[in-house]
């Protein structure tokens, strides 16, 4: 009877990362899907309504997000790097329910500072937005058991019914108001129709048995809260800073302005959804590589996905300064295309900021939770130029308002990577010693 043969390590680290590539594939996936119909709900908001209704859609985005996020307390990124499974998938959902309850209370007390036409759409995003928060920690679940084509169809599912909701709608009434309210039960059908079912399975196997149950549920969404809100923080002031020129540009500009801005930085997209969905992917194997020690393979994997977004945003300009104007003549329309000089500035800077995609997945793997709020605090300082660039020079200032931000936040989350990997090589010598 011969002895069962054992994989080399070459053969496993194979194994491992066509795992990986199949991961990301999937999640490239759902991401492309979520975000070309994100896209295409921006394409047809400018073509049957014009670039006020854009504008009334994007301040909604632009509130619900940061309440969300804070709410909200990136608490997927916490789910799927516990590798000791320290709490259960039903601690995760109640503090996330509890969470989206409070950013609605939030966004409704904001939207009071609108007319009722802007207020409603603002309380309506807000309230898809909490339904696809609740739907994010079903995907945690998935990431956390390598489900990702689920997360990937619960993307599809979501993007496309959104589309094809707020299209008729806005087709049928002439009403932002009724559209957006198909945006609602479009999440509504991708969280409670599709994730909350496909899940059955995956949620009995992660729940506790009675005996081994907390006393309370309250002293374990605390701690659980505790753990999460650097990171939720960290987010928070990140989304206020990337919403921040938006904010002036209503302001100052006023809603129209805010339209063509927002439409100009959806083309921009195509960076985030490549750096999101492949940083999604990669988190798991960075918080194993972490755990098993490999601080330097973490860190050279790391610094080739940043170096692969610094080379597109260079790559960027003369291809937005080429192809921008037919590109956004054919999207939007005329009115979009004059203002291709905005874009020219957004696309590479966006491009660069996908790299902090990255560079968070690194520092969660080694949960270092802290430091990303320290680097959003930062961030926040560089999102102030809105103030006084938007005033002065307009659409193009609110561009150098993204640009900036996006340069600060690489460099500093780069080098506090830098020096958290080297402190942890630093501890693990001395250990081994």
């Amino acid at each position: 009877m011969t002895a069962p043969s054992t994989l080399s390590p070459a053969v496993n680290r194979t194994t491992r990362a066509m795992a990986a590539g199949r991961d990301a594939g999937w999640l490239l996936l759902g991401n492309a899907v979520g975000a070309a119909t994100q896209w295409a709900v921006i394409v047809m908001l400018a073509r049957l309504g014009g670039p006020e209704i854009v504008g009334r859609y994007a301040i909604g985005l632009a509130v619900s997000a940061p309440l969300i996020l804070l709410t909200g307390l990136a608490l997927r990124t916490v789910q799927v790097t516990d590798q000791t499974s320290r709490y259960e998938f039903g601690d995760y959902l109640r503090l996330r329910l509890a969470g989206a309850a409070a950013a609605l209370c939030g966004i409704a007390a904001v939207a009071m500072a609108f007319d009722a036409g802007a207020a409603a759409v603002v309380v309506l995003v807000g309230a898809a937005r909490a339904l696809d928060a609740v739907g994010d920690i079903f995907c945690g679940l998935f990431q956390r058991h390598r489900r990702m084509r689920e997360i990937a169809v619960s993307m599809a599912v979501n993007g496309v019914a959104t589309l094809v909701a707020m299209a008729a709608l806005l087709y049928l009434t002439g009403s932002v108001v009724w559209a957006v309210l198909g945006s609602v039960a479009a999440s509504a059908l991708a969280t409670l129709g599709y994730c909350v079912p496909a899940s059955r399975i995956l949620r009995a196997r992660e729940a506790r048995p009675a005996d081994r149950r907390p006393a309370t549920r309250l002293s374990t969404m605390v701690g659980l809260a505790g753990v999460a809100l650097p990171l939720g923080l960290a987010g928070t002031v990140t989304s206020v800073a990337a919403n921040l020129p938006r904010y002036v540009v209503e302001d100052q500009l006023g809603i129209t302005a805010l339209g063509i801005f927002a439409a100009l930085g959806y083309v921009a997209l195509g960076a985030n959804l490549f750096a999101g969905a492949a940083s999604q992917a990669i988190l798991p194997r960075l918080t194993r590589m972490f755990a098993d020690g490999q601080i330097e393979r973490l860190r050279v994997v790391s610094n080739r996905l940043v170096l692969s977004c610094v080379l597109l945003a260079v790559l960027a300009v003369p291809g937005t300064a080429l192809l921008g104007r037919p590109l956004l003549d054919l999207l939007y329309g005329a009115p979009y295309a004059e203002h291709v000089g905005i874009l020219v500035i957004l696309v590479p800077a966006v491009a660069l900021a996908s790299a902090t995609y990255f560079l968070d997945a690194a520092l969660s793997a080694t949960r270092s939770f802290g430091n990303q709020l320290a680097a959003a605090l930062t961030v926040t300082a560089a999102a102030l130029a809105a103030v006084f660039l938007i005033p002065a020079y307009g659409l193009a200032g609110a561009a150098w308002s993204v640009a900036l931000p996006a340069i600060v936040q690489c460099g500093l989350k780069a080098a506090l990577l830098r020096r958290v990997l080297r402190r942890h090589a630093s501890w693990r010598s001395r250990g081994a010693a």
